[in-house]
């Protein structure tokens, strides 16, 4: 259902999940960037034939809607690097999260105390 998202069609999903369904003069403006207004209405009909968003008719324009959750495309994303840089693994992508990120103290107290819930919960 949902291809890869480029960072420009990440940026648009993340003005639809964070403003709801938005017409392409509303995601333009919401992106407060230099994009032409036919390149956003270019992009999110890219993003509907992907299956990221829906559209409706909402007298001469259109309303577009996230089809898929944030968390859901984070999920996938993270899926997909994780089978093309570590061989499927989610653990490896974690370790080299913790070992190549520069982690604040607060951050790594943060990690550890849901690394400890998760084991607890899974007693």
């Amino acid at each position: 259902m949902l291809a890869g998202l480029t960072g420009r069609e990440a940026d648009l999903m993340d003005v639809l999940w964070e403003h709801g369904p938005s017409t392409v003069a509303e995601v333009h403006a919401r992106l407060g960037e230099a994009l032409a207004y036919t390149t956003v209405l270019s992009m999110l009909r890219t993003l509907e034939a992907k299956g990221a968003v829906t559209r409706t008719k909402e007298g001469r324009a259109h309303r577009y809607a996230a089809r898929v959750p944030r968390q859901l495309a984070r999920q996938r994303a993270l899926a997909a690097v994780a089978a093309k840089f570590f061989r499927g693994s989610t653990e490896r992508l974690l370790v080299h999260l913790v070992e190549n990120e520069r982690l604040s103290d607060a951050q790594i107290l943060r990690l550890r105390a849901l690394l400890d819930e998760r084991q607890r919960t899974r007693r």
